[in-house]
């Protein structure tokens, strides 16, 4: 019962205190639960998105954190961590906003393409499945090769949560070499790729697509991590089991947690 992506009021687009959180998760048996709350950048670069809207305070969110690990300490062990938002010209400010933070984990997340969160409808605006998927996939693929330094990558497939088509699937045949170009680089960089429970909107389980995932898997990886992306209590730790379930019925042991940066694997065999 690990949950390496929960979001606190810390977020702006979360309404719900940390502390309500840590109870539901011991309340549930968890073990672990990392806030990485948004360190959005890319939105004050973004051309849709409301540059005013109120960002991260990334003392108080340390502070805080630290403070709720203090005080649950024995019933649940609690991280600190964030979630960047990837946009080329925001890389700067996570180089020096990074720089010597005490965190424990480090989200890297494709939200915003070109200025335009893909959350939203004006991303999709005269574009087809192909070339707004394109276009995203592209973006991941930069957000891999970010000059600041990250644990996971996070929620490949976003752009699928709120995308008009009817047809929504991100399918592995569909976008194969672009698709095989993200792995191989996750693979090789050695950071985890995240089973993102919040599937809203989509035909899979989680996030990544499974045929994504099972096409990582072929490839040699092997790095793991869970988020729920709980932003409410109801949603925490949602749908772990079944991520537990697919990775031990596709031959994988361990999933991955973080500790003052450092990967600390968790035997998925031994979990009840």
């Amino acid at each position: 019962m690990f949950d390496c992506h929960v979001h606190c009021s810390h977020s702006v687009d979360s309404p719900t205190l940390i502390d309500d959180m840590v109870n539901v998760a011991i309340s549930k048996g968890m073990k672990y639960i990392a806030f990485t709350d948004h360190l959005d950048r890319d939105y004050l670069y973004g051309i849709s998105i409301n540059k005013n809207i109120k960002q991260l305070d990334l003392p108080f969110h340390i502070t805080d954190t630290l403070r709720a690990k203090q005080k649950y300490a024995g019933q649940i062990e609690i991280a600190c961590g964030v979630e960047c938002g990837y946009s080329k010209m925001a890389e700067e400010d996570y180089l020096q906003m990074l720089n010597g933070c005490n965190l424990d984990i480090i989200l890297n997340s494709v939200h915003s393409v070109n200025g335009l969160d893909c959350y939203h409808s004006e991303y999709f605006d005269g574009k087809d499945k192909r070339v707004a998927y394109e276009k995203y996939l592209i973006a991941v693929m930069d957000s891999i090769n970010a000059k600041y330094d990250y644990d996971v990558i996070t929620h490949l497939g976003y752009v699928c949560r709120k995308a008009p088509f009817d047809d929504r699937d991100m399918n592995y045949c569909e976008f194969a070499d672009i698709i095989d170009s993200i792995l191989k680089e996750i693979i090789s960089r050695g950071v985890s790729l995240e089973l993102n429970s919040h599937n809203r909107g989509t035909n899979t389980p989680f996030l990544p697509y499974l045929s994504i995932v099972q096409r990582y898997i072929e490839l040699g990886g092997s790095e793991f991590t869970f988020g729920s992306d709980a932003h409410r209590i109801s949603r925490v730790n949602d749908k772990f089991d079944v991520v537990k379930d697919f990775l031990i019925d596709n031959g994988q042991k361990h999933i991955n947690i973080y500790r003052k940066r450092q990967k600390i694997k968790i035997d998925l065999t031994k979990l009840s």
